[in-house]
């Protein structure tokens, strides 16, 4: 976990603080669901990824920046926005519930680098327990929602 200890202590990127909080948990940390199922967080010793044992047990890292492009699409949308899904057959980037203006399909998109028409992985039961335990979003059912003190670090000329 070399690259984990290089951390801006005064940045607000939640990639950064994200990094710092699991850092400081020793690079591993329990986080919970929605419906309160826990999920395990590990940092890869790269330091600029994750994972988890709820996707492919531990064998998809996701780079800490993911958290990044959704505070964007909040900040951009006012502070919140819908989680979506990639579940049906409908859902497929860029359609259904996997629209850009989503989550899930802004993660499918901005972080990814997918197309519209493309099949997208859904991990947001995983990346909203993650923000949540850092204390940048609140989980609601069908979308997430920056916390107010999350929105006071940023400065209401982000939002």
């Amino acid at each position: 976990m070399n690259n984990i200890t290089t951390i801006n202590d005064k940045s607000v990127k939640a990639s950064e603080i994200i990094r710092k909080k699991l850092l400081d948990c020793g690079g591993k940390v329990t986080v919970f669901t929605l419906d309160r199922k826990p999920c395990n967080i590990v940092a890869w010793s790269d330091g600029l990824s994750f994972t988890t044992d709820k996707i492919m047990n531990y064998s998809l890292a996701y780079k800490f920046s993911v958290f990044d492009f959704i505070v964007d699409l909040l900040c951009e949308q006012g502070g919140k926005a819908k989680k979506g899904n990639a579940h049906g057959k409908e859902d497929k980037v860029g359609m259904g519930n996997c629209t850009e203006d989503t989550v899930v399909g802004a993660i499918a998109v901005r972080y990814w680098g997918k197309s519209y028409g493309e099949s997208a992985f859904d991990p947001m039961f995983m990346i909203a327990a993650v923000l949540e335990w850092a204390g940048i979003v609140h989980i609601r059912r069908g979308y997430l929602e920056l916390t107010a003190e999350y929105k006071a670090l940023l400065g209401a000329k982000q939002l």
